[in-house]
């Protein structure tokens, strides 16, 4: 297929880029009082205002032709049908099954039946005590092992939710520096604690590791008995049974679900374990909806679609090479971290997905933070900086702890900053207190922070990426760029421990940690 860039739409858009400095957003809300109106769409509990994106109507048309032209509609489809997408690895990308959208292939939504049969089974007698510890008792802990998506997904959940009430005191480790291990473990009753080892391999480096060491801290613990303290999501049989895990402790991931989209499936144990099935339900009836919304609203009213295309507007077209996500609210705090891998991970790529290497930039870098917290931070180089960046601002509708005085403090600040970006502040007296204005953002509103409307934000940063990536035409669902530091990773561990030589580019730094490990 030939470049995006070589299309009849995607040369509009680039004319209509050569006129837009013309139209600064301060000029676009004088010349049209109803901007906000138009330039907004309500799906009841979720509200988008992209008024302040440096978008006229006719650039927004432009946008939309450009999604018929990459026939976003039918990747969508097909994507949640079961084709196979993921074309360099001959995969499916069917995370949405594991939230109730149906699959082409009955086989897939039945094996997804049946692993929820058995997860919510396991939940359940873990909740009320059926399912022991090894003396008998019951488990009062989690510890997660994995990484990655099998980390970040999860996390942000377990963080975002805490608030509300957890059913366990439910912990995740993924790095191996040795401190995620400690503290993860910190403080526990190994005798109540249950640990789930995530892996779809069961050969990644990270958590291979901390699951032997868990291992190993389990059976100094409890004895012989320690596999009735765990449980393990793979979908290497072989390997967890080497590793000495029954396989009706075993629950299934498929390769039809990419890491980064994985909290829906298995992954997901550690929250239904936090939270109780019925939550972990919630989250995934709202992702469940606004898949139904990505397939069905019409792409000029399609949330999903709209945010995918501002992404491409902005960095293929406006030159922005970075994104800010800012929700104001402390329970998505992880969000961000989250999004660098779903987005970054996606769509950070510069081939399409035939191998024919891009003239547009693609992915622009994933940064952001809590406000208010972040105004205090990078805010000043969004507002004077030479470099700036497009902002998704978050805000609940509903007063986060039921005050009403904080939460007008904080919607103030964040509708304030919305209109600072776009709209600056001139100042010819006094060059540092001059604010140019003409910064995009869109401000995305929620009811509340529920398990339903928390499922619902994940899975619609989840179809952005997905549209975008269409847009791109690169493979949103692969991550070979993640490979190579793994497979230079071995030969370096052999340095390390001096049974290779040192590598010219290497020799320096590792005789500089040879000589800061020495005695003094």
């Amino acid at each position: 297929m030939p470049l995006i860039s070589k299309t009849p739409a995607w040369r509009n858009l680039q004319t209509l880029r050569d006129h837009i400095d013309v139209h600064p957003l301060s000029a676009l809300f004088d010349a049209d009082g109803g901007r906000s109106a138009e330039f907004s769409l309500d799906l009841g509990d979720l509200y988008l205002d992209y008024a302040r994106q440096r978008l006229t109507p006719d650039v927004r048309a432009g946008l939309l032709a450009l999604a018929e032209q990459a026939d976003v509609r039918g990747f969508l489809q097909n994507m949640m049908a079961g084709a196979e997408l993921n074309n360099t690895e001959g995969r499916a990308v069917l995370h949405t099954a594991c939230r109730g959208t149906q699959a082409v292939d009955p086989a897939i939504n039945d094996a997804v039946a049946a692993a929820d049969a058995s997860l919510k089974t396991f939940v359940d007698g873990v909740h009320d005590g059926s399912i022991k510890t090894l003396s008998g008792g019951r488990f009062t802990s989690v510890v997660a092992i994995g990484i990655g998506g099998s980390e970040l997904g999860p996390a942000l959940v377990i963080d975002a939710l805490k608030d509300q009430g957890s059913l366990m005191d439910v912990r995740i480790c993924g790095n191996i520096d040795g401190i995620a291990f400690a503290r993860a473990f910190a403080g526990l009753d190994l005798a109540e604690t249950l640990v789930i080892v995530v892996s779809k391999s069961y050969t990644t480096q990270e958590t291979a590791a901390n699951a032997q060491r868990a291992k190993a801290l389990m059976q100094a613990a409890v004895g012989d008995g320690w596999a009735d303290h765990f449980a393990v999501v793979s979908a290497n049989l072989e390997a967890t049974g080497s590793f000495g895990v029954a396989d009706e402790r075993v629950f299934p991931m498929w390769d039809w679900v990419g890491g980064r989209y994985s909290l829906w499936s298995a992954v997901g144990l550690p929250i239904a374990l936090a939270f109780g099935w019925d939550a972990f339900s919630q989250l995934r009836n709202g992702a469940r909806d606004m898949d139904a919304h990505a397939l069905n609203a019409r792409l000029s009213e399609n949330m999903p679609v709209l945010m995918g295309l501002f992404t491409v507007w902005n960095a293929s077209f406006l030159g922005y090479g970075a994104e800010a996500c800012v929700p104001y609210d402390t329970r998505l705090a992880l969000l961000v971290s989250h999004l660098q891998q779903l987005e970054m991970e996606s769509n950070g790529k510069r081939v399409t997905r035939d191998g024919e290497a891009v003239d547009y930039a693609t992915q622009p870098a994933v940064f952001g933070g809590v406000g208010t917290n972040v105004q205090h931070a990078f805010f000043q180089q969004l507002h004077q900086g030479v470099i700036s960046a497009p902002v998704d601002i978050l805000l609940p509708a509903t007063p986060p702890t039921g005050d009403a005085k904080l939460y007008k403090m904080l919607a103030s600040n964040a509708l304030a900053q919305a209109d600072a970006l776009a709209f600056g502040q001139a100042n010819t007296d006094d060059p540092h207190r001059h604010y140019p204005g003409n910064r995009p953002s869109s401000i995305l509103m929620y009811d509340d922070l529920t398990p339903y409307m928390l499922g619902k934000l994940i899975a619609l940063y989840e179809h952005k990426t997905a549209v975008a990536g269409a847009v791109w035409g690169v493979n949103s669902f692969d991550q070979w760029g993640v490979e190579l530091g793994k497979k230079l990773s071995g030969g370096i561990e052999k340095m390390l421990s001096g049974e290779a030589p040192a590598s010219a580019s290497l020799a320096p730094i590792l005789a500089a940690a040879s000589r800061m490990k020495a005695p003094q």
